[in-house]
């Protein structure tokens, strides 16, 4: 899958850079000796035969059923000149590619090949000797029938362990037990039929299957614990395995059973193979945490000796406590485990500046967490101007805040918005020069804050209770939870334990605000992973932070003693957030601070286990659960950064007037229309296929945080914006008279009657629950025909406290905000619809150059 930019609808977007996936030229290939080569291939059919036999009585013998198949691999040479899966999956006989490997200069293709179905290969090379093809241009030399097919394959033979690593690994030691991922074929059985199948049959063989499984189309993977011998005698018995891939050493590897020094190769390795940004003119992750010490060497050449500060006079920029450095490992490398064992060169692309706002001993005083982020953010933009920053911050106040703006909270979004300093004047107006504010937008990055590890044991009806602490309600930040993939620990080692969470569940730190009023925003935004905990069977309620196998890697904060150190929960998840949000600042250099909190979002999706509402959620009420635990889902950073040819995302980066002054007072301003640049013929042309269109808005506020009641003028942000798309039955007209009037509360008055959406029931969590804070997004599933007609989309302002003050704001300010749109056509993964809407935006540059 090609990754491609996202598409910039402004008018002067480039798009002729951007280039659709193209296949691979194939090498010219021979004709070979027709009666030699066909004898030879249906010498090893006849042998393949013969060893099927013999596996029939051997899987008698075992207690397995002699019928199941087999999975024999085909050299293909040259490499590349057959598509397997147009040329070698024949539903007609239930052939199906597993996978295609590139050993050498060589090409194999493993299938697998049901019982009795050899013979359709036997046919196909009867024919090659025995049949011609009529030529394909009059007076051509005829050509023996599946030349192209048969001519292409070397060999056939029955398929081995090797032939189903599909690992970059070299292959693992024979009598090793290692851990591996098998990925099984999904077949016409359900994800758990064939995961239990499959745990059943290799019950039997000795090799131990890991809780749990993951499903991709077609494909159900499954964690095991066996040596590589193992494995092969299972292949002989099963017909399930479709690929073997190692494991990722695990956490509890490199901190359990690496000696420090040990830890340090691994350590050199990869930093040999980074490759390390300029010191300038790159993004930045701006760490408030307990400091860092740089003389680690994964973190010195990313973090300059200038670019460490503390907020309290006196205090050392080091870290004492350790919170820092690992936040700042995670920040720029992600989870230590994947770049440690890959052999390839790593790239980092962006760097990191640490602000200490936390001392070595005691604490700070609530009442100055507002004037420590002022104090973070001067500390550092008075050191280098102009950076492109992400700030981000794991530290929150203990006890819930309801959902309510707090002093801290407020003072994040009012930076957020682009305000420095203290108020200027008794409203904190910005100066405003053409009807634009003056103003230096951040993007901010907070964690939602974790439950104590002794409360996990309550999981997770713990975690609605405990709400998200301050100042992550700030309206303005990406907010961020923890959820986990970590199930898979070793057991033989730890017997007793079991995991809290189960996989693509929320993780048993994160806090909810699932018990919020439904006046403020639901957070967390989104969740990325933060590792997951036992519970102890041998004591009651006993909770273990761990083992290592279920948290994050990271670097230590004492590199004298040890490299790495494990973390995890809320602030190892945020760290991995402001890491995506510095490399969508390196890949979209022109994006604004609301644009990559947008891109994020956009990218989140809900894993399976999310979306199994609790025994009393359905419907509204369990969207509204949903929202509360997970935000917008979990993050995906290879969505939120790139296109591709099924999924193209669509970027709209621009202002609005939302009110203008009428007399005295003022009035909702106006509104927005974007005609996009859609793909209508080829969404016709995918006529009832299954398709996704997500909006995402995305804009900051000034916040007004008096507890005055947060209406009229005392309502807490200063303008607010809403999208409305065209419905599919909908005429344009039609579509403008409906959403051209409106004046609703934003304390709940919604006047629906003035907004009656005909596609509403098509929307995941539809208007009421979108319309919180600052950050909406929703997603509208229909076919494709349908979503053709809607290409239509309207911002619009509602009420805000900038609309009652009136002639107190002297001019009409204009405001911006960023409007992300993503069509995904689903399970077609072939279509290109990115391509007619890039060609679309190119032409309206062409003509905006040329007109005179």
């Amino acid at each position: 899958m090609p990754e491609l930019d996202h598409l910039f609808a402004a008018g002067f977007t480039d798009t002729r850079n951007f280039k659709s996936m193209l296949s691979a030229p194939k090498r010219p290939m021979q004709d070979r000796d027709r009666a030699l080569h066909g004898a030879g291939l249906m010498a090893q059919l006849q042998g393949l035969k013969n060893r099927v036999e013999q596996l029939r009585t051997t899987r008698l013998d075992r207690g397995f059923s002699a019928d199941q198949g087999v999975a024999i691999s085909l050299e293909i040479s040259p490499p590349g000149a057959l598509d397997a899966g147009t040329k070698l999956e024949w539903k007609r006989d239930g052939i199906e590619v597993l996978n295609v490997t590139n050993p050498g200069d060589g090409e194999v293709i493993t299938l697998f090949v049901p019982d009795g179905k050899l013979a359709a290969f036997e046919k196909r090379v009867a024919e090659y000797l025995n049949n011609d093809a009529p030529p394909r241009k009059a007076g051509g030399a005829p050509k023996p029938k599946n030349a192209s097919l048969i001519n292409a394959i070397s060999t056939f033979r029955q398929a081995a362990f090797a032939e189903l690593w599909t690992d970059h690994a070299p292959l693992p030691q024979e009598h090793e037990r290692n851990f591996f991922t098998v990925w099984l074929r999904l077949g016409t059985s359900t994800s758990q039929a064939v995961a239990t199948a499959f745990r059943i049959a290799a019950a039997s063989l000795g090799i131990e299957v890991q809780p749990g499984y993951i499903s991709f189309p077609g494909r159900v993977v499954v964690a095991v614990h066996a040596s590589r011998a193992a494995l092969e005698h299972s292949l002989q018995l099963l017909d399930l395995v479709a690929e073997i891939r190692s494991t990722s050493p695990s956490a509890d590897y490199f901190l359990a059973d690496l000696k420090p020094y040990e830890q340090a190769a691994w350590v050199q390795d990869l930093a040999a193979r980074t490759v390390y940004p300029a010191p300038e003119g790159v993004p930045f992750v701006t760490l408030l945490d307990t400091g860092v010490n740089r003389s680690h060497p994964l973190l010195d050449p990313l973090i300059g000796a200038n670019d460490l500060h503390a907020v309290g006079p006196g205090w050392l920029p080091t870290d004492q406590q350790g919170h820092g450095s690992s936040m700042a490992g995670v920040a720029l490398y992600g989870d230590l485990r994947v770049p440690l064992t890959s052999q390839d060169h790593h790239f980092v692309y962006h760097r990191l500046e640490s602000v200490k706002i936390l001392p070595d001993q005691g604490a700070n005083s609530p009442r100055l967490y507002g004037w420590t982020a002022n104090e973070a953010i001067r500390l550092v933009e008075a050191a280098a101007k102009g950076r492109k920053r992400t700030f981000t911050m794991m530290t929150t106040a203990s006890g819930p805040t309801a959902g309510m703006p707090s002093e801290w909270s407020a003072t994040i979004d009012r930076l957020a918005f682009g305000l420095d300093g203290d108020s200027l004047s008794a409203l904190d107006l910005p100066a405003i020069v053409d009807k634009k504010p003056l103003l230096a937008p951040r993007l901010f990055v907070l964690a939602a804050g974790n439950i104590p590890w002794e409360q996990w044991h309550g999981y997770p009806a713990i975690n609605d209770l405990e709400t998200i602490e301050d100042p992550a309600q700030a309206w303005n930040a990406l907010t961020v939870g923890a959820y986990t993939t970590q199930i898979t620990f070793d057991q033989n080692k730890w017997p007793s334990l079991t995991t809290i969470a189960p996989q693509g569940a929320l993780a048993p730190a994160s806090r909810t605000s699932v018990g919020w009023s439904r006046s403020w925003p639901h957070k967390p935004d989104v969740v990325a992973e933060g590792g997951n905990a036992c519970l102890d069977g041998r004591v009651a309620q006993s909770v273990t932070v761990g083992p290592e196998d279920l948290r994050v890697l990271s670097t230590s904060h004492e590199p004298h003693k040890e490299l790495l150190a494990e973390t995890g929960d809320t602030s190892a998840a945020t760290a991995a957030v402001a890491r995506l949000c510095s490399l969508l600042h390196h890949r979209y250099p022109s994006f604004w601070p609301e644009t990559i909190r947008a891109l994020v979002v956009d990218g989140a999706q809900y894993t399976p286990f999310m979306l199994q509402p609790g025994p009393a959620e359905q419907g509204q009420l369990a969207r509204e659960a949903l929202v509360g635990r997970y935000g917008y889902g979990r993050v995906r950073p290879e969505v939120s950064l790139n296109s591709s040819p099924h999924r193209p995302t669509v970027v709209l980066q621009e202002s609005i007037v939302p009110y203008i002054r009428n007399g005295a007072k003022r009035k909702l301003g106006h509104i927005n229309m974007h005609q996009l640049p859609w793909p209508q013929h080829e969404l016709e042309n995918l006529g009832e296929a299954e398709v996704d269109l997500k909006v995402t808005l995305s804009y900051f506020i000034q916040p007004n945080p008096s507890r005055r009641g947060w209406q009229g003028k005392f309502r807490y942000q200063n303008f607010a914006l809403r999208f409305a798309i065209r419905a599919a039955s909908e005429t344009s007209e039609r579509f403008h008279q409906r959403i051209n009037k409106i004046e609703r509360d934003e304390m709940g008055d919604f006047r629906e009657n003035s907004m009656i959406d005909p596609d509403s029931a098509d929307w995941f969590l539809r208007s009421r629950l979108r319309s919180r804070g600052s950050l909406h997004s929703d997603t509208w599933s229909g076919t494709a025909t349908a979503l053709a007609n809607k290409s239509e989309i309207a911002v619009f302002p509602v009420g805000g406290w900038w609309k009652e003050i009136g002639a107190m704001l002297e001019e009409d300010v204009e405001m911006r905000y960023a409007l992300i749109v993503s069509l995904d056509v689903r399970n077609k993964t072939d279509v290109d619809i990115y391509a007619p809407i890039a060609n679309a935006i190119a032409a309206t540059v062409v003509a905006e150059v040329d007109t005179p």
